[in-house]
């Protein structure tokens, strides 16, 4: 059976779907067969970054072109869920998925919006399979250590590995690579966080 990850968050804007391709592509990296499910069915941003180039290593499918069948030749299976999904698709999602990663970014009203997410997956039973992963990090400054420090004295569990905000996600997602295939000073620094919080992960 393939290992599930759902990436999921409350709030817009942390880098959600750029943090699912990019973790697919360090997956596939390391060596894993990987596949990336896009359930946000009205935005769709996994599966409109993979055809942009067509140039992804790994196969970016929609939730309704998953065939069980095929699931079987996959070792790991990331989910970019729907955008603030609503609870009862929640519920579905602690029930099948062996770990939950909730991207959040540094500013307290993402930091709410984080813990109310926790929250709820606790009252589910989800709590254990729950990672806060702390994304669009400013590169220089020391808030987030702070902030991961505070989340995990209040029994959040937190990765150790901060993303920070480079400009190369975004150039990444407009040519439809990854990260590392761009054209950018900061480009390999970027890759480089990726790469770190994969090995955390897998």
């Amino acid at each position: 059976m393939a290992r599930v990850a759902a990436i999921t968050s409350e709030k817009g804007g942390v880098g959600k779907s750029t943090l699912a391709v990019h973790l697919a592509g360090a997956a596939h990296a390391q060596g894993h067969n990987v596949l990336l499910v896009d359930e946000d069915g009205r935005v769709g941003s996994s599966l409109r970054w993979a055809q942009r180039a067509g140039a992804l290593p790994f196969p970016v499918v929609a939730a309704d072109d998953v065939k069980p069948k095929k699931l079987a030749a996959f070792d790991l299976v990331l989910i970019d869920t729907e955008g603030r999904p609503r609870r009862k698709d929640l519920r579905q999602l602690a029930e099948r998925a062996d770990l939950i990663l909730v991207p959040s970014g540094v500013s307290p009203l993402e930091v709410d919006a984080t813990r109310e997410l926790l929250d709820f997956l606790t009252e589910e039973g989800a709590a254990r399979q729950s990672r806060v992963i702390l994304t669009r990090v400013p590169p220089v400054g020391h808030a987030a250590e702070v902030l991961r420090e505070d989340l995990r004295e209040g029994g959040v569990t937190v990765c150790n590995t901060l993303v920070r905000s480079y400009l190369a996600y975004q150039r990444a997602a407009e040519l439809g690579v990854l990260a590392r295939d761009v054209r950018d000073p900061r480009a390999l620094a970027a890759w480089a966080d990726i790469e770190t919080l994969s090995r955390e992960l897998w």
